[in-house]
Parts: structure tokens; sequence; C-alpha cells
């Protein structure tokens, strides 16, 4: 059986190109366990657009006792844009067709690609809070995959979370662990000339 060719490589957002915020920010106002709990109901909840993103600061304020003003405050402060990955996505723009696949608040995530000027690098860019599903639903890789108009092995999946990926390939993506983008060249050198 022939291996399909790579046609398209799909990207997360946080952990990826930009920095993690909320795994940062709310462990400075609760426990660890707090914070995963969090982020798990009312920043998932804000993510998959359920709630907005104004009451998830609302919520999240009342609980570590600071104004939600503070909070998108925080947020921000955490926002680093690694210049590598931008670099190494312009790059792979000459040959591959190349989209973003994130689990986001919006307008937050909107305003982060306009001041860095993030939006020309993606074909297609799919926000789970616009879409209202969020990794690690397969129904959100589906709809990625159905979005660009490829087959699944046509696509390459990229993130630094194993669930995530183990979901991707569930619908029959590609994937790569990020562990940096020296290693993320190398692995994508490997998978690309196989």
């Amino acid at each position: 059986m022939q291996a399909t060719k790579i046609q398209a490589i799909v990207f997360d957002f946080f952990g990826v190109i930009c920095s993690e915020i909320a795994p940062f920010v709310l462990p400075k106002y609760m426990s660890q366990e707090q914070a995963v709990a969090y982020k798990a109901t009312i920043v998932h909840d804000a993510d998959t657009g359920t709630i907005t993103q104004d009451e998830m600061f609302r919520r999240l304020s009342a609980i570590a006792r600071v104004p939600p003003e503070k909070l998108h405050e925080e947020f921000w402060s955490y926002v680093r844009i690694d210049p590598e990955m931008v670099a190494l996505i312009e790059d792979l723009r000459r040959r591959y067709r190349v989209a973003l696949l994130t689990n986001a608040l919006t307008p937050f995530f909107r305003q982060i690609a306009a001041k860095y000027d993030l939006e020309r690098l993606f074909e297609v860019i799919l926000v789970s809070s616009e879409e209202g599903l969020a990794k690690p639903d397969p129904a959100f890789y589906r709809l990625m995959v159905v979005t660009l108009r490829l087959e699944p092995q046509a696509c390459v999946f990229i993130d630094d979370n194993p669930e995530n990926l183990e979901a991707a390939g569930s619908v029959g993506m590609q994937t790569l662990l990020f562990e940096g983008a020296d290693k993320l060249k190398r692995d994508l050198t490997r998978l690309t000339q196989a």
C-alpha cells in the first residue's frame, strides 16, 4: 500500500506557536488542582463558545478574588510568539497548505493574531470558540479535514498535548508531538521524506 502524500500541515497554537497562558496564570491565584479543574470547566466552556470570554474572566475573577481586567492583563502578559515557529511556517507555506486548529477564546486569539500578523500564515484557521467544538473532540479534526477538502492521511497535525494527537490520529490524520522547533524540523523532514 502506498503512503498518502502529505499535502497539509495543521498546527496547534498555544504551546506550539504561542506560549501557554491559562496553565501559568491560574495557579498564581489558586492551587494547581483547582487551576486544572477550572481550566477543564470554565476555560473549556469559553473555548467552546458556551460562555463568552468576558463571562469566563468574570467567573475566574470571582474565584481568584481579583478584578476581571487584571486577569485579562495577566493572560496578555504571558503571550510570547515563537519567532522560530513563525519562520518555519513561512518556509512550509512554500511547499504545503498550512492551517491552524486551536482551542482558544475569541476575541483573545483574534487580537493576538492581528497584533503579531499571524493570520497571513494560514490558509485555514479554525478556532474552537467560533466552531463550538474543541480538541480532543474528533469532530473538530474532521471539520478541519473537510474544510481543507483533503483525506485525513494527507494532513499532519502538530500539538504539544498527546491527548490531542491521539484524537487526531483516531480520525486518520498523521501526528507529531511538538517538543520544540528544532525537533519539529527534524520530525517533519523524516515524515515528509519517508
